[in-house]
């Protein structure tokens, strides 16, 4: 592959192992909004949205669905358009969270193993600009990532190839990216992209992806780079 080929990672589950601080903020999100708007089933919104014993079911909106999707529940109970209070309220609980940053075995020496071929590098996460600058100060890969694309209140959000608007400004185009991700969005963001390579990984919520719209599925990160070695061969 060219000196131009992009690499767009997602952050947890992808390189740091999936933080529980996320669920922990979903749940509050899901009990904020019930008092808000005096919802009195709260049990079923748990239901509907794949809350289950504190934790997210396998497959549901909480696991791997969009706040879109969340707001679409919220709405269903309360007859309203819940979308800016949740909106802000959800921005709100990221900003106040405190990160579990835990890299998996192998990411730095991968991350630099990349650029060292020459590969461009960059970051796309659901996660918050603050959420981002904690990871990259506490993982010091401040020198590694080309860019850092994250999801604010008022912004595009996976699999919504507009977030990467970013990269559309540089000149870059979706042939020239490969999308690595633990999720179905991650994938599917990759897929409207118009990308060469969509790599699902069976780490943080891999393990429950159906990643029907992945071009090859590994089962960690460390197994990208013969991914990639192999794709440079067919090309070659």
């Amino acid at each position: 592959m060219t000196n131009q080929q992009w690499i767009l990672f997602d952050k947890d589950g992808t390189l740091i192992h999936f933080d529980q601080s996320w669920t922990k903020i979903g749940i509050q999100l899901v009990d904020d909004v019930c008092a808000y708007y005096k919802i009195n089933n709260q049990s079923e919104v748990y239901h509907k949205l794949g809350i289950r014993d504190h934790q997210f079911v396998k497959g549901s909106i909480m696991a791997s669905g969009t706040l879109k999707d969340m707001i679409n529940v919220f709405n269903a109970f309360t007859d309203a358009d819940t979308t800016k209070w949740v909106s802000e309220r959800s921005q709100q609980l990221i900003r106040q969270r405190q990160p579990e940053i835990d890299l998996y075995e192998g990411v730095q020496t991968l991350l630099y193993e990349l650029k060292q071929q020459s590969y461009h590098l960059g970051l796309v996460t659901s996660d918050n600009a603050v959420g981002v600058d904690k990871f990259i100060k506490t993982t010091q890969l401040e020198q590694v990532f080309d860019i850092l694309i994250s999801t604010e209140g008022n912004h595009y959000e996976k699999p919504d190839a507009r977030l990467l608007q970013p990269l559309w400004d540089m000149g870059v185009q979706g042939k020239s990216l490969v999308m690595v991700g633990d999720t179905d969005n991650d994938m599917l963001t990759g897929k409207n992209a118009g990308s060469a390579l969509n790599v699902g990984v069976r780490t943080g919520l891999g393990q429950e992806a159906t990643f029907e719209a992945a071009d090859v599925v590994i089962d960690d990160i460390s197994q990208l780079l013969s991914v990639l070695d192999k794709k440079a061969d067919q090309r070659s």
